[in-house]
């Protein structure tokens, strides 16, 4: 060991401390994500935008409106100029509604993009560059009654729970719903169950639930959502028994709202062979009802007896901060099992609450770059104070 050993070393700590203190590329963030509204003709509604300078930078941004509502949206500023000490500034939009739109959903979308401070053509940046959004959703009742719904359901072991979430889209209450549910196996009736009954007002949200025993296997129940002499049907999937693959725990790392967080997955191989083809998916539900993500990952084979970290990518650039619900669903071979989760989405975490079983704060159980990066940099700096130690007490011994 030399001079040249420390200052080699020295070269590699500094590196790659300054590779920990990057900051993210992306110094752009937004709030609320989303506004939502019940229509009324000729509406017209302001509503107000924290743009958010995130990594204390300059910069700027262009607006533009994008949507189906776009003709009806004017925007207060179309560029923004940020110092590196304005944390955030504030921008509103209005809307302006027709005097008549069709029932259903419409939306807008406010992009919101980075782009040099001397360019003036936006449209063209739009293009290349990454926006975060902010969504104007405006709901628009159905004339009469009109009844939204989808269909979770809980393997128990020896029984399914079925978790129903409506919501009133129409222009009247409705006061009678509930849930037939038929059971198949293959193409075989196993009879039929009916989920309690409730009424509902206009725009209003509740929840259906029954529950059937059964043996071990895979089914298929029809849910037909029954009310005031209208009926709207479902149809899923569902196991019962023990199941040859379990979920361990789901968890992010280091998440930022904005940022694309990966999700991990812990999975459990409980059988004797090898999963040669499995895979994982999440459907994201908001408030409303309306689907908010639909993401899946890549092919995972899972050898036996063994744990297996599946990923899923989410693009959270467009998301508010708040409570989602989501349908986890990990299809291996001609199998499948299911977990409805809660995610609990803050600024910079995104948590993750299930039925039945536990949520791991680390599924994959493995360190973060940063955190093997520090370890690194503390062996590196152990090693130069041990060299630097022998080489003064040899110094020493030599002047004798």
């Amino acid at each position: 060991m030399n001079k040249r050993f420390i200052f080699i070393n020295l070269i590699l700590i500094g590196f790659m401390l300054i590779i920990i203190s990057i900051p993210s590329v992306f110094a752009l963030g937004v709030s609320p994500g989303r506004n939502t509204i019940d229509f009324s003709p000729n509406l017209e509604k302001s509503f107000s935008v924290s743009i958010l300078n995130t990594e204390s930078k300059d910069f700027s941004v262009a607006l533009s409106v994008e949507g189906d509502l776009a003709d009806y949206i004017s925007i207060s500023e179309e560029k923004i100029n940020f110092l590196a000490s304005e944390s955030s500034k504030q921008i509103s939009y209005s809307a302006r509604l027709p005097k008549g739109l069709s029932p259903g959903l419409h939306k807008a979308e406010i992009l919101i993009t980075q782009v040099p401070s001397d360019f003036e053509n936006s449209d063209v940046l739009i293009t290349t560059t990454v926006s975060v959004i902010t969504q104007l959703y405006v709901y628009v009742p159905y004339p009469g009654k009109y009844l939204e719904g989808r269909g979770d359901i809980v393997n128990k072991g020896t029984s399914a729970v079925f978790y129903i979430p409506i919501i009133s889209r129409g222009e009247e209450k409705i006061n009678e719903a509930y849930c037939e549910i038929e059971i198949y196996q293959e193409e075989t009736s196993l009879g039929k169950i009916e989920s309690n009954k409730v009424s509902i007002e206009k725009g209003e949200k509740k929840e259906l639930s029954a529950e059937w025993q059964g043996e071990p296997g895979k089914y298929k129940a029809v849910i037909n959502l029954i009310y005031d002499g209208k009926i709207e049907t479902i149809e899923k999937e569902f196991n019962l028994g023990l199941e040859n693959v379990d979920v361990l725990g789901v968890s992010v790392n280091e998440f930022k709202l904005g940022d694309v967080a990966k999700i991990k997955v812990l999975v459990q191989n409980k059988d004797s062979g090898e999963i040669s083809s499995a895979e994982a998916s999440m459907k994201i539900y908001g408030s409303e009802n309306e689907k908010v993500a639909d993401i899946k990952s890549e092919t995972y084979s899972i050898p036996a007896k063994s744990n297996k970290e599946m990923n899923i990518y989410w693009d959270t650039e467009s998301l508010d901060k708040g409570e989602y619900g989501s349908n986890l669903k990990i299809n291996y071979e001609d199998k499948f099992v299911e977990k409805n989760l809660k995610i609990d989405v803050e600024q910079d975490s995104m948590t993750f609450r299930g039925v039945g079983f536990v949520i791991a704060e680390d599924a994959g159980g493995k360190m973060s770059m940063a955190n093997m990066l520090y370890i690194i940099i503390g062996f590196l700096v152990l090693i130069n104070l041990v060299w630097i130690v022998w080489w003064m007490r040899n110094k020493k011994k030599k002047k004798r």
